[in-house]
């Protein structure tokens, strides 16, 4: 068994990325330090979705910056370059995800129930 992604939601799990199969998605959290930047990238077929969870980032997205708190979303839409910075004073904590469009035709929903 490989690296697997998956969402659990009360006594519910739900798979949504398996590198076993072709789903092209990818799931990760990211830590970032005080006063760090990310460097500048770009995903050509693939849009970046983020959750930030803790903290304070700025984002700079295709050429326009802004500050997101805790609990903001936000989507880079492929081929569109980003980068971010930790603007807080703590550590911020953030999950990032991708998805390929043209794998995401043959994804399936996958759920198990859970005991309580």
């Amino acid at each position: 068994m490989r690296h697997r992604a998956f969402v659990i939601a009360g006594q519910r799990t739900a798979i949504v990325a398996n590198d076993d199969c072709d789903f092209r998605h990818g799931a990760t959290a990211h830590y970032v330090p005080v006063g760090v930047q990310m460097p500048a990238r770009s995903h050509d077929r693939a849009e970046t979705l983020f959750l930030v969870e803790d903290g304070m980032l700025e984002f700079m997205i295709g050429g326009a910056a802004g500050l997101v708190l805790s609990g903001d979303f936000v989507r880079v839409p492929a081929g569109v370059s980003y980068a971010y910075r930790n603007a807080g004073d703590t550590i911020a904590r953030l999950l990032v995800r991708s998805a390929n469009p043209r794998g995401s035709r043959i994804a399936a929903h996958i759920s198990a129930t859970f005991a309580a």
